[in-house]
């Protein structure tokens, strides 16, 4: 698990993917600590693919051939619906990743998504909603 990955996500939801503008986002993680079992590291994502700012940490476990693991971003952004990338300073919400590690252990794939988040309409009437999911795939470099 440790050293320098490449990779790309996408959204399942096509108009998503056609807002960011994008067939793929690219990024790069850094795993820069592994047990055997849990490991930490960082993640920027290609700002010219589709990506956000920012260096990001990711926390994970590896569980036989299954991987896991969070990535947590400094500063939220959204999509606008012309592609602009909007920026605050609030937390971005936590995204979840899985994926089976190949044999030789130099390919993860796998799917990612948000946990469902509330909401509310016209600032009274609550909604929970999916603000997204995919897949994803990296190679070990």
């Amino acid at each position: 698990m440790l050293g320098n990955w490449k990779g790309y996500y996408r959204f399942d939801n096509e108009r998503i993917q056609k807002v960011i503008g994008y067939n793929e986002t690219e990024f790069e993680i850094v795993i820069d600590k592994f047990d055997g079992k849990e490991f930490f590291g960082k993640v920027n994502d290609d700002e010219k693919t589709g990506g956000m700012k920012d260096t990001g940490e990711i926390i994970g476990r590896l569980e036989n051939n299954e991987v896991y693991f969070k990535k947590l971003m400094p500063r939220n952004c959204s999509i606008a619906l012309n592609g602009e990338r909007v920026y605050s300073e609030k937390k971005h919400p936590t995204l979840y990743y899985s994926g089976l590690l190949s044999d030789d252990g130099k390919k993860i794939e796998g799917k990612w998504k948000f946990k469902r988040q509330l909401g509310f309409i016209f600032y009274i009437i609550p909604i929970i909603y999916n603000p997204g999911n995919g897949t994803w795939r990296m190679e070990l470099k």
